[in-house]
């Protein structure tokens, strides 16, 4: 993917070319892009974002130069991120970030600290599906592709693992005492997952590993596998647009996605009453801050909690 967008650039680039300064910083881009040695994931946003300033160029007629690149112009990009991309804060912020990654590489000298965007500091909705659904997809009689999804995300749920580590386990992840002890790919922290039995046979039944599947093709078949199991209640999504928040319901089935999988594992695991650092030493979260919003409670939940003081 990165690659493509590199490729299509270099294409379009040319195009708004205005003097030798504008080529060079576009360049200087492209070499920031095939020199870094980050995740996938980073590499991929950095290129998306090479992309997004190259739109704004042609939209704007603004020739992209280091000299002229001030608040003015940052306040303009945003503007057309939000309002002509349709863009989320969520993904504003990631492009901001991701321009000033690279200014400060290829411009070292400038202070680039006035490149931020902020967001509202709103408490994101975490998306879950229930004890009771993680059952009924674990007893579904399903085959082919359906059966290939469901034990790839019944996995990560009963791991807490993200999809990228799923599709890098190794056996020598086992430990004699049932418990996962790996390195995470996004964080580099380590995290102590259970090795519980459905994930045993799952293993089992895919040769010691999980089952193979692009993060993609999960998302879509995940769709699909859900709506034929009826998985329709009401979810609330929460967007954050221009500092302001969007809430809509919709069925489970047309959002759900892998990481729904790892959140399932820790709200469930907090709501068996295991302790919060246990939690997060199995899922290797490294902060209390990231745990937030795992921990609101239900009025349910409320009740019984307190049922356990009987006065």
């Amino acid at each position: 993917m990165p690659e493509l967008v590199r490729n299509e650039c270099r294409l379009r680039v040319p195009s708004v070319l205005g003097n030798a300064d504008f080529e060079s910083i576009w360049v200087k881009f492209r070499k920031f892009l095939d020199q870094l040695t980050c995740r996938k994931s980073t590499i991929r946003r950095v290129g998306i974002t090479y992309n997004a300033m190259e739109y704004f160029c042609r939209w704007s007629g603004y020739e992209f130069d280091s000299s002229t690149f001030n608040k003015m112009i940052l306040g303009q990009l945003v503007h057309y991120l939000l309002h002509d991309q349709k863009l989320a804060d969520a993904s504003v912020l990631k492009h901001v970030k991701s321009l000033k990654m690279f200014l400060k590489t290829a411009y070292p000298e400038k202070d680039w600290s006035w490149v931020r965007y902020t967001m509202l500091n709103v408490e994101a909705e975490v998306l879950t599906i229930t004890e009771s659904e993680l059952n009924k997809l674990i007893n579904a009689d399903l085959r082919g592709y359906r059966s290939k999804t469901r034990d790839l995300f019944v996995f990560m749920a009963t791991t807490g693992m993200r999809h990228c580590d799923s599709q890098l386990y190794d056996m020598s992840w086992e430990t004699p005492e049932q418990v996962l002890e790996f390195v995470q790919l996004k964080t580099g922290g380590k995290a102590y997952p259970p090795l519980y039995c459905v994930a045993k046979s799952i293993l089992k039944r895919y040769g010691g590993a999980p089952p193979k599947m692009t993060n993609q093709k999960l998302n879509a078949f995940l769709k699909i596998l859900f709506r034929e199991l009826k998985f329709d209640r009401r979810v609330v999504i929460q967007e954050v647009r221009g500092k302001q928040v969007f809430r809509t319901s919709k069925p489970l089935y047309e959002v759900i996605s892998s990481h729904a999988a790892r959140k399932t594992f820790i709200t469930i695991c907090l709501q068996k009453g295991m302790p919060i650092q246990d939690v997060m030493k199995m899922s290797g979260h490294s902060d209390f801050k990231s745990m937030k919003p795992y921990m609101r409670i239900t009025r349910k939940d409320i009740r019984t909690v307190a049922d356990k003081w009987n006065i």
